[in-house]
């Protein structure tokens, strides 16, 4: 992704058909930054970030709730600290108290790598991060969560090739399920991931669920904001199928910085217009 200028947002001007999707990376936090990020997370979530085993990992959690406080603060001109969620009936979060002038919706992944959130006004929108090192048995897996017209298409590829085709379909499909909201009540191999071009298909089996919605439904894309990393997001736009993706990395600098004076932009990287 190429560096394309600053855009900084006031109040709660987001259209309906924005997305925008904002990461960082957590190995580049310092302690310093962990110790400013902390300060807008609150009681339930400083806890959380304690019971972790591994610095990697409460790292990476600091980081992406941080992240996704002060991208809500910076939409809705609500101080980071101020927002209270609640955790839906298959654990994904909302947020407790909307803004005034227009209904928030987000979501959030992590990795050691890379964290990330996405914030839509009105539709459910789910996102993914993978690192293409995890050790996974892609055979095995491939047989438990993907399709027969998915196994197909991977049977065509080789090597690498096959592997990375795999990890796509699969953080594709991490980031649908959490947009629906419905956990794996949604199983990963009800509905299909194509990559040319890139689209859902929902399968027979979820045809009759109205919160999977149909084919056309679901707007999705697919990025690569580091190497070795994907990042998939799913948003439900509906008949309009209209997303316009505004990506923005934030420095651990930027996010300390937000952390004291929420509305600061983060560093745009890409925007793409999508009728």
């Amino acid at each position: 992704m190429a560096a394309a200028g600053l855009i900084r947002y006031r109040g709660l001007q987001m259209q309906v058909d924005e997305v925008r999707v904002w990461v960082l990376r957590p190995d580049l936090a310092s302690a310093g930054h962990l110790s400013a990020f902390g300060r807008v997370l609150n009681e339930e979530e400083s806890a959380r970030a304690g019971r972790f085993h591994f610095l990697e990992d409460q790292r990476s959690f600091i980081c992406a709730h941080a992240l996704t406080r002060c991208a809500l603060a910076d939409i809705s001109g609500i101080a980071a600290r101020d927002f209270d969620f609640r955790i839906e009936r298959f654990g994904k979060p909302e947020l407790e108290t909307q803004p005034a002038r227009g209904r928030l919706r987000f979501n959030l992944s992590h990795s050691r790598g890379l964290v990330c959130c996405a914030i839509t006004r009105e539709r459910d929108v789910g996102i993914d991060v993978e690192g293409g090192a995890r050790d996974l048995d892609i055979e095995c897996l491939a047989r438990q969560v993907l399709t027969e017209e998915e196994l197909a298409f991977l049977a065509q590829l080789k090597g690498h090739v096959r592997r990375d085709a795999f990890l796509s379909i699969w953080t594709v499909k991490e980031a649908y399920i959490k947009a629906v909201g419905a956990g794996l009540s949604i199983p990963l191999n009800g509905f299909s991931v194509r990559l040319d071009p890139l689209s859902l298909v929902i399968g027979r089996s979820l045809r009759c669920d109205p919160t999977a919605g149909t084919d056309a439904d679901w707007n999705i894309r697919l990025a690569r904001p580091r190497a070795g990393y994907r990042l998939a997001v799913a948003v439900r736009t509906g008949a309009a199928g209209r997303a316009i993706y505004r990506f923005s990395e934030v420095v651990p600098d930027a996010l300390a910085v937000l952390c004291c004076a929420p509305g600061k932009p983060g560093r745009t990287l890409l925007t793409t217009d999508d009728s």
